[in-house]
């Protein structure tokens, strides 16, 4: 049975509104809203998810349409369903009531990324629905805690849950979306993505009284860390996705824009600072936390012997936690499709391969050995800048980008899956 797009048009943008109106902000989380929310979409087109729990209302869920030919590897959609929480006051419309206003569904993660996890939730129950069988298995991933490290959401399924969520393939978030450089327009795929390393670096002096000022204190200490580290560069290293996205977009690593620096090297950035408890006494210990990304190439040793030579043997460093960075190969079928339905459905357009400076749950599906792309199109004019609504006010999705998106999404899963778009879809 034929599905007609029309409805799939519909019942797509009725799932990513029914989403954002759900508040999974994280903390506290909450993602068991979302997961609920997706079961019973799945349960009327007779799809079975599992859902397990991490913790109280954290919610994770996984279902799987069986292929025909169990020795090709699946093909996982995944999205989580958490969200950054939101400052109500700066925004024009109240950030969970997924008003449409000026073409676009507003509201926190309808971007990031519930407008991905509603296309992937209609693909599966559209094929479903038809009786479409797959060459290989497709599963759904819908994860919490992505906006807090993911403890308990991928990297938790990982762990603990590896036969649900192991997968050959996997399409996730950031890629897919319009940018443009002069007369160009270019759709960028997340091949790569840095690692993390969280320091916690500390000084140490003896303790007085602040009426006898010193200059060697702890705070002393740490004030000149802090400006040795912010500005202080550390070693540029061109890795080669890097190096072929320039190429393709015809710059010069040399002048390359700000946009692109933090994807040049590993960077450092102080967050979090703490000294001090009684304001007449100078402190005998201070201590700031680091946050270190890590190209490609990199680990935890290199970026603390990089680290080390900017701030000296000194202070103490002492790893937090850390997550390696992942790169996957541009030479499979799948990017390929990606590539060729990309520019055929915006002609002019070029796709190129993209690395992110954050991390996503790709971070711990590789693990598992899946290849990893953040592909979730979305078209964007001119003026839509997309990282200016990642995680800030005003959050919104363009109706016809989001559209036009689900329309090619759905032509890549549904080609890698052996199956033809006008097979499953009128």
């Amino acid at each position: 049975m034929k599905i007609p797009w029309q409805c799939v048009e519909q019942e797509a943008l009725d799932s990513l509104r029914a989403l954002v109106r759900l508040d999974t902000s994280n903390p506290p989380g909450n993602e068991r809203l979302a997961t609920d929310y997706i079961s019973s979409a799945l349960g009327c087109c007779q799809v079975r998810p599992v859902v397990v729990e991490s913790a109280p209302n954290r919610a994770n869920l996984v279902a799987r349409l069986k292929g025909r030919d169990s020795a090709l590897k699946p093909l996982m959609l995944s999205a989580h369903t958490d969200v950054v929480p939101v400052e109500s006051d700066g925004w024009r419309l109240p950030p969970f009531s997924a008003e449409i206003a000026e073409g676009c569904v507003w509201g926190r993660g309808s971007l990031d990324m519930k407008a991905k996890a509603a296309m992937d939730l209609t693909i599966v129950n559209a094929l479903a629905r038809a009786g479409s069988v797959p060459e290989r298995d497709l599963i759904l991933a819908a994860v919490a805690d992505e906006e807090a490290g993911s403890e308990l959401g991928a990297k938790f399924m990982v762990e603990r849950h590896p036969e649900l969520v192991r997968a050959g393939y996997v399409l996730n978030e950031v890629g897919g979306f319009t940018i443009f450089f002069g007369d160009h327009k270019f759709y960028p795929v997340q091949v790569a993505e840095k690692g993390f390393v969280t320091v916690q670096m500390t000084t140490r002096s003896l303790p007085g009284h602040s009426a006898i000022p010193r200059g060697d204190s702890a705070i002393a200490q740490m004030a000149e860390l802090i400006v040795k580290i912010t500005q202080t560069p550390m070693r540029q290293r061109i890795t080669p996705v890097m190096r072929q996205l320039f190429e393709q977009l015809g710059l010069s690593p040399d002048a390359v824009l700000p946009m692109f620096r933090a994807m040049l090297s590993n960077t450092v950035v102080p967050t979090i600072l703490q000294a001090g408890y009684k304001d007449n006494v100078i402190p005998g210990e201070a201590s700031v936390v680091l946050d270190g990304r890590t190209l490609p190439g990199e680990d935890t040793e290199s970026f603390i012997s990089e680290l080390r030579s900017i701030v000296g043997p000194k202070p103490g460093l002492e790893v937090l936690r850390t997550g390696p960075p992942v790169e996957a190969s541009t030479k499979t079928r799948l990017f390929e499709l990606i590539a060729e339905r990309t520019e055929t459905a915006d002609p002019g357009a070029e796709v190129v391969p993209w690395m992110i400076p954050g991390a996503t749950d790709n971070k711990f599906y590789a693990r598992l050995g899946a290849t990893c792309y953040g592909f979730a199109p979305i078209k964007l004019d001119r003026h839509t800048m997309f990282g200016s609504l990642y995680h800030g006010n005003d959050e919104r999705v363009p109706v016809d980008g989001f559209l036009w998106g689900l329309h090619l999404y759905a032509d890549v899963v549904l080609a890698f899956l052996g199956l033809r778009f006008g097979d499953v879809f009128e």
